[in-house]
């Protein structure tokens, strides 16, 4: 099998009611989104989930993979330390990646076991375990310093992984988008925020590729995202053509661009 679902994921903690409270009320359309992307990965039945995550621990030109048997984490930096997750690793997947990956010169490094999962993993995690979806997990990071091009090929080879195996498999990135919308944020504002929102979101929507490949530099440093490398990475892991996207929702209440994103097989 191969990937059969792909999603976009915002990692905003104040998702989680007993972090954000009412200003839940702020994102409401992120949180109707998210809670319809898990329902559509609980109907496919899914083996394995794979989720990419930009707060992942940082390893200089690697992709750092979570490799403990039993994946695991809580919300005690916001809060809510009761808030605790755990899943199983796909460790046959990991141990794949990690072997295939010396020999096609993709550097996957196992963190600690004892390492616990990051928050942008964990935001949609929740909503897969709100929606009772006990498949296994791989989560890892990007690799940080990689090019555009190199980042979609990253994702081929996961994607050439799976299809090496009889799982049924999705695969989430998790990003937000600019986090300079708004003056009023925590982040402040440039021009460039909103203008890389909207090259990523109707790139998305129209299943632009090149649109995507395009976006200047400059663009993409000024609008302070974390999603486009985990995004790009997604994209490779699909075989694209074969996929359709749709921009659940987007929005940014709080100077920090949301969108949520679903690719159907």
């Amino acid at each position: 099998m191969s990937v059969l679902i792909g999603a976009i994921s915002p990692h905003p903690p104040l998702l989680i009611p007993e972090v954000g409270g009412r200003e839940r009320e702020k994102v409401r359309r992120t949180d109707l989104s998210l809670k319809r992307m898990a329902e559509e990965f609980k109907s496919l039945n899914l083996d394995t989930i794979i989720i990419i995550s930009p707060h992942a621990p940082y390893i200089y030109n690697s992709i750092s993979i979570y490799s403990s048997d039993v994946l695991y984490g809580d919300f005690s930096q916001f809060g809510a330390p009761h808030i605790y997750l755990e899943y199983e690793n796909d460790e046959l997947i990991v141990k794949e990646l990690i072997k295939q990956g010396r020999e096609k010169g993709v550097n996957f490094v196992p963190l600690s076991p004892d390492t616990p999962l990051d928050h942008a993993t964990m935001v949609p995690l929740y909503y897969l375990n709100e929606a009772k979806i006990q498949s296994k997990l791989v989560a890892m990071s990007p690799e940080f310093t990689a090019s555009r091009e190199r980042l979609i090929e990253i994702g081929k080879f996961i994607r050439d992984v799976c299809e090496q195996t009889d799982k049924r498999i999705g695969l989430i990135a998790s990003g937000d988008l600019s986090h300079r919308l708004s003056p009023y944020g925590p982040y402040g504002f440039t021009p460039n925020g909103p203008l890389f929102d909207k090259e990523i979101v109707s790139a998305i929507k129209n299943k632009d590729l090149q649109a995507l490949l395009s976006i200047p530099e400059e663009v993409v440093e000024d609008a302070g995202e974390c999603g486009f490398k985990p995004i790009l990475m997604l994209i490779g892991a699909l075989p694209f053509e074969e996929f359709t996207p749709e921009v659940l929702s987007y929005e940014g209440p709080f100077g920090v661009g949301y969108m949520v994103s679903i690719f159907r097989r």
